[in-house]
């Protein structure tokens, strides 16, 4: 079983071990250490990384597991079982600690806030999952309750920075049994032996096994970034740190540019973007009315371009332009409310030409069935149908009108 050397120190840069063994699988090569200060994953938090360097060079370190017996297991950068330093070898480990310290933050952070949201809401945490850029706890609420009033979450919010800043000591040990069964854990633990309890000065105690600070204020900062559902549980996503800073940082940054923009102070940018949002809410309204206005004035000049038909009925074919599309069902409507008319209208969309076929209640003809007829996708009633094809389908409709009525 390899000595882990984080639980006596979590700041543990460097160290020196031997190599116990040697295994290969899909992901590539292991080594095995006599100790180490690498953290594998579990518990919600990520491996370390960093470097083994002995006689014959160094390798990095790619992912770092435990096995079902307490070893652990380094997956390094070889090609080959020969780069490997043999069994027996002397090396030294260093660790990649700024991303050590990342997840210290974190998962430190992580206590004090469940210990938040236990304390004001009486809410369960099932655990931790430290991300590349953010970090998450699941959490069971009294009474099945799926949100938290962002009253709430403030204060939590409030709570657990009050507490990084009374900058308490942390202290992570290995209790004798008895003693464990006397300590006000948050929690039960999930493992029977050889329980590690974490403490966060008198008011936060729960078992773990990860790597912590050993002050709060180290943490530097805890922010709240949202609480939503998750899978009958609430999901509260936060950062903490340097992440919690470097988010300040970048979001105070983005109001500053919005709030030259707009020519307000910070504080004033919301409602100013909620008065010009409004504004422009206001304007599409009037644009739309202007728009629809334009389309249905085209009424007269078409019908004046209708071609007659045989049975003495009209037919129109008008390809419009995108500003018609929103006003195409109305234009539709006044054109076959004249009676005895076939409108056959297009217009540019996305990828495709949409389609509006619509003829007078006085005619026959199947809309939905010319629609196929000329490899247009769509449907609707007999005498009113909508679809998305190529735009040459529409003089196919035209001529297909056309010849039908001939015949007949």
């Amino acid at each position: 079983m390899t000595k882990r050397l984080y639980y006596q120190d979590a700041w543990l840069k460097c160290f020196e071990a031997g190599v116990t063994g040697h295994r290969r699988d899909a992901a590539g090569y292991w080594l095995s250490l006599t100790e180490s200060a690498f953290y594998p994953e579990g518990g919600g938090q990520p491996w370390d990384t960093g470097t083994l360097s002995y006689a014959r060079g160094s390798l990095k370190v790619l992912e770092v597991q435990a096995d079902e017996t307490g070893e652990v297991w380094h997956r390094v950068d070889a090609g080959s079982e020969a780069e490997l330093p043999p069994p027996g070898e002397r090396l030294s480990g260093e660790i990649d600690f700024a991303r050590r310290f990342d997840h210290m933050q974190q998962h430190t952070g992580e206590h004090i806030l469940a210990n938040c949201v236990w304390r004001l809401t009486g809410g369960f945490t099932h655990g931790l999952h430290i991300g590349q850029d953010v970090s998450s706890i699941d959490v069971t609420l009294p009474g099945g309750e799926m949100r938290l009033s962002q009253e709430t979450l403030e204060e939590i919010e409030a709570l657990a920075n009050r507490r990084v800043a009374g900058d308490a000591e942390i202290v992570c040990r290995f209790p004798p049994e008895e003693e464990i069964e006397a300590l006000p854990l948050r929690k039960d633990p999930t493992v029977s032996e050889n329980v590690r309890v974490c403490m966060v000065g008198g008011y936060e105690m729960v078992a773990c096994g990860g790597t912590h600070l050993s002050r709060a204020s180290q943490v530097g900062l805890i922010k709240i970034l949202s609480c939503q559902p998750a899978r009958g549980k609430v999901r509260l996503s936060f950062l903490c740190g340097l992440r919690a800073a470097t988010h300040y940082r970048e979001t105070y940054s983005a109001l500053y540019r919005a709030s030259v923009l707009l020519s307000a102070r910070p504080a004033e940018v919301p409602e100013r973007v909620g008065t010009l949002l409004e504004k422009a809410a206001e304007t599409e309204r009037e644009l739309r009315g202007v728009r629809r206005e334009m389309t249905l004035r085209k009424v007269p000049g078409l019908l004046l371009q209708a071609v007659p038909l045989p049975d003495g009925g009209r037919l129109v074919v008008a390809e419009l332009e995108a500003a018609d599309t929103p006003a195409m069902e109305e234009l539709a409507a006044e054109l076959i409310g004249h009676g005895s008319l076939v409108a056959l209208l297009s217009a540019p969309g996305e990828d495709r030409g949409l389609f509006l076929f619509a003829r007078s209640g006085d005619r026959t003809e199947d809309m939905p069935g010319l629609m196929r007829e000329c490899g247009v996708r769509g449907g609707g009633q007999p005498d009113f149908a909508r679809g998305a094809g190529e735009n040459g389908a529409l003089d196919r409709a035209g001529a297909q009108v056309l010849k039908k009525n001939k015949q007949a």
